[in-house]
């Protein structure tokens, strides 16, 4: 993390603005240096700020922070590299992944690797192409291997490449439930639970990505994310249920 006079800087993307006071914005970015932070970029809504358009989701900047509080103060913001376009369901999702950060990420702690992944999934959500106006294989697949990477980031994925209980690694042809706190689990111990089998958890894994380890990654992911988000709905959700 470099230093500039009495700031620093950071090079990040920005995740969420809203207008705050009569001129300015308060703006969270996801940071490679200090992980999630919120700041105020003063006077960015003035008619004469000419970074109104620098501060934008999914728009890679470096930016120059002020202040010895956990608010901050964008001194400064450049354009870093060219802006992601996402457009359609590409868009949707990317905003999916903005708001997963958002409500999930603690602030302020330093988290590189997994800005690394999600530099990764605006990339392939940027190079996807609309299909059909609906959501492709490709672009779930960036979804969930960030949804997974959050998971692991934050300590609530456990390891499902084992079974639970005898921590041998996974049967291909035996089938296995899925509960959040412990892990996978064979389904004789728990009929009564939704299964798959041990070959789609390996391949999602693996990230082998078909139609069943698309669908094993997002059920796994659903109720491991349950206790971060809570009962409160993402709203990013909807504009795929609208669609």
């Amino acid at each position: 993390m470099m230093r500039a006079g009495n700031g620093v800087m950071v090079n990040g993307f920005v995740l969420h603005r809203r207008p705050y006071q009569e001129t300015s914005f308060l703006v969270d970015i996801f940071t490679q240096e200090l992980g999630k932070i919120r700041c105020v970029a003063r006077g960015m809504r003035s008619a004469k700020s000419d970074r109104k358009s620098v501060l934008q989701p999914f728009q890679s900047v470096t930016c120059e922070l002020t202040g010895k509080g956990e608010l901050k103060s964008v001194k400064s913001a450049e354009i870093n590299a060219k802006g992601y376009h996402l457009q359609h369901t590409a868009l949707f999702c990317g905003m999916y992944l903005n708001e997963l950060i958002n409500r999930c990420l603690p602030a302020n702690i330093p988290c590189p690797d997994l800005f690394a992944q999600y530099q990764r999934a605006i990339s392939h959500l940027h190079a996807s192409l609309e299909i059909n106006g609906t959501l492709h294989a490709a672009q779930e697949a960036a979804l969930r291997v960030f949804e997974l990477s959050l998971l692991n980031e934050l300590g609530f994925l456990p390891d499902i490449s084992v079974d639970a209980h005898s921590q041998e690694a996974l049967f291909p042809t035996m089938d296995y439930v899925f509960i959040a706190e412990e892990g996978m689990l064979l389904k004789q111990w728990y009929p009564h639970l939704r299964s798959v089998p041990g070959q789609w958890v390996i391949n999602m894994l693996n990230e082998e990505w078909d139609p069943n380890s698309l669908k094993t990654a997002k059920w796994i992911t659903r109720q491991a994310l349950q206790p971060l988000l809570g009962n409160k709905p993402l709203k990013s959700r909807e504009l795929f249920v609208s669609k």
